[in-house]
This record gives structure tokens, C-alpha cells and sequence, in this order.
């Protein structure tokens, strides 16, 4: 199973009582009509901050929403190889159609106990698997040596997403994996940069509020219109700049993804409610700034 294209990181809509997994429905519905694959239990979707509970119930949503439309992705959001085994199980019971696995957070390890946590999960489940490096959450970049000696022992590695923000190495990703693995490009800052150099996709944020402009970039880089697709790339720049490059790069980082879910609050009308103790709600200069680059880019009226 390949996976390109474009994949929806979605942010997770929150009530006073939880998940409000009606706006979330709602938000999922939107962003398949606009032809994306499905991420919710992601970064963008604050999944640590989810239960296991809430994580399940969210991709089986996910799942019916899909309908067998578009791919859908889970994330383990779990930093040791027990409950990643555990949480793995649970999507794959659900019938996800790919598991993106969080590297061990916390403590910086070796890369020989990174390589041992991929064994000892690899050795116990059998779905599709992304690799996922986020030096930004977890505290170190993963080699991408490490990443192709995982993938040449266990056939059911499919996929690396790149969320470092270091095109150098992601370069080195396409150049020594790309012939194998897809390599998904993490950032919507340098999305359009990663397939003009062989990047096969991205799982990225800016569908949640973008429409069908990400999924354009895409497929003008497809068709070899180069140029047209630099064009919207830098049509999108000012916002990215303002939230901060998908929330790793910039001086907004730490307003990511509150930024995220405001934008497709504003552009869908749907409740996205407040994020998820301990991050902050934006301010209202935050908020006005934001209005006017969607209202630039034609997203709101």
C-alpha cells in the first residue's frame, strides 16, 4: 500500500465536556469532500493530550467519515513501546489503513535504543507504518540511517514523515528512502520545495482551513507546472510566516496549533472550541492578523 498525496493533519474541536466529536464530524466531512486523506489523532490534533479513550473514539469517527473514500492515519502520540503496542492494536481493530508512530519522548535516547523500540514494535504489529521524526516535541533528530535499517527489516514500514524543518536532511530522506518509502514532508512551509526535489506528499495542517489549495500545490508539482505552483506557494508564504511554518519554525511556534484551529473556525464556522490545557487561546491582536491573511488569500469575506 503507497501513500501519496495529501494527508489532513486535523486539529481535535474541544467542549467544556471533552471532544466535541460533532465539529469534529463536520470538520472531517469538509476536509474529505475537499479530496484529503485523514490524520486526526496527530500533533496538529493534540494527541497527547487525549486519553486513550478519546483517541479510539476519534478515529473510529474518522473511520466512518472516510467511508472508504480516502486513507485514513492514526497516530500513537505515546512515548514508550508498550502502550504504542497497545494503542497500535486498538487502531487496527478499527480498520485504520495506516499508524504513524511517535518516536520515545522525554529522555534523549541513543539511536540504538530508538532502533530497539522500532524492533520491539515492529515485532508485535503488522498495519502499515509511518516513521515520524519531530526533533521540536521529542528533543533529537532521528538518523536517517536508523530509518533505513528499520525499513529493510520490516516490510510493513511504508512511509517516513519528516516534520525537522531541516531540508538538508530532508533531502537526504528522498535521496537514500525515496526509491522505497514515501517521504511525507510535515511542514506546509516547505511543502511545495519537498516535491519539486521527489517528495512523494505531505501530512500537513493547512487543510484544515485551506480548501482545496494545498491539494492544488500538489497536483500542479504532478502535472510539471513548477512555476504555477511556486506562484501559490508564495501566495501562502505571509500566513505561514505569521503562524509559524505548521507551528515548529517561526516566532509563532508556540501558538500552534491554537492558530490552526481558529483559521478553520473562522473559514468553516464550525465551534473548534478552546485547545487543550496547558496551551493558551490566542489574543485578539493574534486573532485580527490572522483575519486579515485569510481575508487576503480570499478564505473569509
Amino acid at each position: 500500500m503507497k501513500l501519496e498525496g495529501v494527508v489532513a493533519a486535523t486539529v481535535t474541536p474541544f467542549s467544556k465536556d471533552g471532544v466535541n466529536f460533532e465539529a469534529l464530524r463536520a470538520l472531517l466531512a469538509k476536509v474529505v469532500a475537499d479530496g484529503y486523506h485523514l490524520f486526526p489523532t496527530s500533533s496538529t490534533g493534540e494527541v497527547t493530550k487525549l486519553t486513550v479513550e478519546e483517541r479510539v473514539k476519534v478515529m473510529e469517527v474518522a473511520k466512518e467519515v472516510a467511508g472508504g473514500r480516502v486513507y485514513v492515519v492514526a497516530g500513537t502520540g505515546t512515548g514508550d513501546h508498550v502502550s504504542t503496542i497497545d494503542i497500535i492494536r486498538r487502531y487496527r481493530d478499527i480498520g485504520v489503513d495506516f499508524v504513524l508512530i511517535t518516536p520515545p519522548y522525554y529522555i534523549q535516547y541513543d539511536w540504538a535504543a530508538i532502533y530497539a523500540f522500532y524492533k520491539k514494535v515492529l515485532d508485535k504489529v503488522d498495519v502499515p507504518v509511518i516513521l515520524y521524526t519531530i526533533p521540536l516535541a521529542v528533543g533529537y533528530n532521528i538518523p536517517v540511517e536508523v530509518f533505513e535499517l528499520v525499513a529493510n527489516e520490516y516490510s510493513q514500514v511504508v512511509a517516513v514523515k519528516d516534520s525537522s524543518g531541516d531540508f538538508r536532511y530532508h533531502l537526504d530522506l528522498i535521496h537514500l528512502l525515496g526509491k522505497r518509502l514515501s517521504i511525507l514532508q510535515g511542514l506546509d512551509l516547505l511543502f511545495v520545495p519537498s516535491l519539486v526535489m521527489g517528495a512523494h506528499g505531505g501530512i500537513l495542517a493547512g487543510p484544515n482551513f485551506l480548501g482545496k489549495l494545498t491539494l492544488k500545490q500538489y497536483q500542479l508539482v504532478k502535472e510539471g507546472k513548477v512555476a504555477e505552483a511556486v506562484e501559490l506557494h508564495n501566495r501562502l508564504m505571509p500566513l505561514w510566516r505569521f503562524m509559524g511554518g505548521c507551528g515548529l519554525v517561526g516566532k509563532l511556534g508556540g501558538k500552534w496549533p491554537t492558530l490552526y484551529k481558529v483559521a478553520a473556525e473562522m473559514v468553516h464556522g464550525i465551534d473548534m472550541g478552546p485547545p487543550r490545557e496547558p496551551l493558551p487561546p490566542i489574543d485578539d491582536k493574534d486573532r485580527k492578523e490572522l483575519e486579515r491573511l485569510l481575508r487576503e488569500l480570499g478564505l473569509v469575506t
